[in-house]
């Protein structure tokens, strides 16, 4: 027997049968090969630990918010003591995602961000990291305010350092002060990483600190005088993370809260520096969130693939209409040519995030480990990483929300109901857009560095990208150059070929926006002005093809890689192709109206015809591709996209499993709205 098939179940026998006979692949190998065997052998572990493990049995029927908040609670103790955390099982911790959004990104915020803060701006001081990892404290990260959330600078919470108890005093002046929005800090947090103004006795503002603060008595679980703390009520999604605000009056902390790492605090109030910039000693103490948001990416992609693996499957069963009217005639909705088209670009992007962010993910933690152990790092590999990361947050949660709530259209009405786990998708994935940075402000980040790497071009200079993400810039006047030559679609949807239309696309951006803001300035208008007058249309899209030259740039780095067998590669090819070519065709007015594509070039056509194409190509894999990226039965947990394609079978369980579904309602005599039926009762 192969590794694969020993590692990897059987899929049950059903409808679905026909399309899989239908693959042009073995879809274990494949899995095995794209996931690696360390990684299904975790997931093995993992999904059997969720399967038996008490505190993750789903509930029948809905639950009150304050049972959910419990639940996730459980489920997250019984993570940490079998030693399920982000420290230790690295990217593969993102699986848990597929099960319940809630409970990774709780732990990952107690044992992931906390943990990064605390090693990276504390000292001898803080003797914290062991405590959270065996569960004696619970830490949450406080920096977002009620009227301050992408402003960090603009944050008004306050530590005061006070030369006679040699405490700093922490204020919240009104509620719009205060900080909320934290994970974890509405029923369970212990302590919190406050972030806050120092504030010296000589009445200077030394700018945004981080406190480690004790924020309710172990003994009674209640807030300490001084400290306000309430939850944020329920949301959206996620509703197992306690969101809470929290407010401080004259709240006494003692000196060694601080995380002095990059700036201390003496005992009679001398404020010193240890990281002499004062920009650099800032971008250090934000420095732990970029990790957060490269993680955002990976995260979209496990969205996705849930999203994915629900519409493909019940589109190859759901049947509807034909080429006659005999019922024995109708066809799965998925062998429509506007089925596909709605669905199968969604899949090739599912590939090209989920390629890109595990590559991504490792690249950030290796160069947070490079740091926490005093190795050798490259600061351009530093900075690389908070652009990329601050170009495809954006992009990927995007492409995520796009693809959910395509799927969920996709499986029409069946799609709408909750059984369908397409709304909870959706609402979870939703939280991507907004934190950690709301996406089209975050993403001017990555628009800035690219301008001022433009400045480095026409000046002669090199532009550092270790990464390989932006080194093309050099080249640019060449490329410019260049236009669109391709005679037919099949030279038109080579990966290569699409790849030089986004370096294109992404030169050309960068061109056009740096002249913008040049012609603002030369006439006198501010730096802020320019900034905000030059983001439509031209800042803004620059990221979002950077980020998008980004994906496609390692999913070719991907196929170039030796590991696959001939009959993968040629699948994954065509999910490249696709990628690209359905990206490139919602920019063809920029294609057009830029000059590298003339209006006879037929560049439309091609893409067009070429996605059509590849969607046709791509209808014997689909089924097999959602098989090798999709979890169990039990953690998707859908009746839409149960492996077997008994999709009625299951629906017709769902709902007589609820005992409410089958019954009268308390409320039934109110349905009879006359008073003579009344009466009559």
């Amino acid at each position: 027997m192969s590794t694969a098939d020993n590692l990897i179940k059987d899929l049950p026998k059903g409808p679905l049968d026909a399309y899989r006979k239908r693959a042009t692949f073995n879809w274990k190998s494949f899995k095995l090969t794209l996931e690696s065997e360390d990684g299904v052998r975790f997931q093995k572990k993992l999904w059997e630990f969720i399967r038996t493990n008490p505190a993750f049995e789903r509930p029948i029927g809905s639950i009150s918010l304050d049972e959910t908040r419990r639940r996730c609670n459980a489920q997250l103790n019984a993570l940490r003591d079998n030693n399920i955390n982000p420290v230790h099982v690295r990217e593969k911790y993102f699986y848990l995602f597929q099960y319940d959004g809630s409970v990774p990104l709780k732990l990952s915020v107690i044992n992931g961000l906390v943990t990064t803060s605390i090693l990276a701006l504390g000292t001898e001081h803080h003797h914290f990291v062991e405590e959270l990892n065996n569960g004696n404290y619970i830490c949450c990260l406080a920096l977002t305010e009620i009227s301050h959330g992408s402003n960090a600078q603009g944050m008004r919470t306050t530590a005061t350092y006070d030369i006679k108890t040699k405490n700093f005093i922490l204020h919240t002046s009104d509620f719009e002060a205060a900080k909320c929005w934290s994970a974890g800090l509405g029923k369970c947090a212990t302590h919190a990483i406050i972030f806050a103004q120092l504030i010296t006795p000589d009445a200077v503002n030394r700018g945004l600190h981080l406190f480690v603060v004790p924020i309710r008595d172990p003994k009674t679980h209640l807030p300490f005088p001084g400290v306000t703390i309430g939850d944020m009520g329920e949301k959206i999604g996620l509703n197992g993370i306690d969101n809470g605000f929290i407010m401080f009056h004259e709240y006494s902390i003692p000196r060694t809260c601080l995380l002095n790492r990059t700036a201390n605090i003496s005992e009679n109030g001398n404020y010193v520096l240890t990281v002499k910039n004062e920009r650099k000693r800032y971008g250090s103490t934000l420095s732990a969130l970029s990790s957060a948001r490269s993680s955002i990416t990976l995260i979209s992609a496990h969205y996705m693939i849930l999203a994915l693996t629900i519409a493909v499957r019940y589109s190859a069963v759901r049947r509807q209409f034909g080429p006659t009217n005999n019922k024995e005639d109708e066809l799965p909705v998925i062998e429509y040519q506007i089925q596909q088209w709605r669905i199968f670009p969604h899949l090739a992007a599912t590939f090209a995030v989920k390629i890109f962010s595990v590559e991504f993910y490792k690249t950030m933690l290796d160069f947070l480990i490079s740091r926490f152990t005093g190795a050798d790092f490259s600061a351009d590999i530093g900075m690389e990483i908070h652009v990329l990361s601050s170009a495809t947050k954006p992009l990927c949660s995007w492409l995520a929300r796009d693809a959910i709530q395509d799927c969920r259209e996709s499986c029409a009405g069946h799609g709408y109901l909750k059984m369908s786990r397409l709304g909870d998708i959706r609402a979870d994935n939703d939280a991507n857009c907004t934190y950690e940075g709301e996406n089209n402000i975050l993403i001017q980040q990555a628009s800035n560095w690219l301008l001022s790497q433009w400045t480095n071009v026409i000046n002669g200079r090199s532009v550092p990208s270790p990464l390989g993400s932006a080194d093309f810039l050099v080249d640019a006047v060449r490329i410019l150059n260049a236009k669109f030559n391709q005679t037919t679609v099949e030279d038109t949807l080579s990966p290569e070929n699409l790849f030089f239309t986004f370096k294109w696309l992404v030169c050309y951006y960068v061109k056009k926006t740096y002249e913008r803001v040049k012609n603002l300035k030369s006439n006198g208008v501010s730096d802020f002005d320019t900034r905000n007058n030059s983001q439509m249309f031209l800042a803004r899209t620059l990221s979002l093809v950077y980020g998008e030259h980004a994906l496609m740039l390692y999913f070719i780095r991907c196929l170039q890689d030796p590991k696959w067998k001939v009959n993968e590669r040629e699948v994954l090819t065509k999910l490249c192709s696709l990628f690209g070519a359905a990206t490139l065709e919602k920019r063809l007015g920029d294609l057009y109206d830029s000059g590298y594509a003339s209006s006879n070039s037929k560049i439309g056509d091609f893409l067009r015809e070429g996605i059509i194409s590849l969607c046709r190509d791509l209808l014997d894999n689909a089924v097999a591709l959602v098989d090798v990226l999709a979890p169990p039965d039990f953690v998707l947990n859908s009746p839409l996209g149960m492996s077997d394609g008994n999709v009625y079978k299951h629906i017709k369980e769902w709902l007589f499993k609820n005992k409410e579904n089958l019954e009268r309602p308390l409320w039934w005599k109110e349905i009879l709205n006359t008073k003579l039926s009344r009466s009559k009762l």
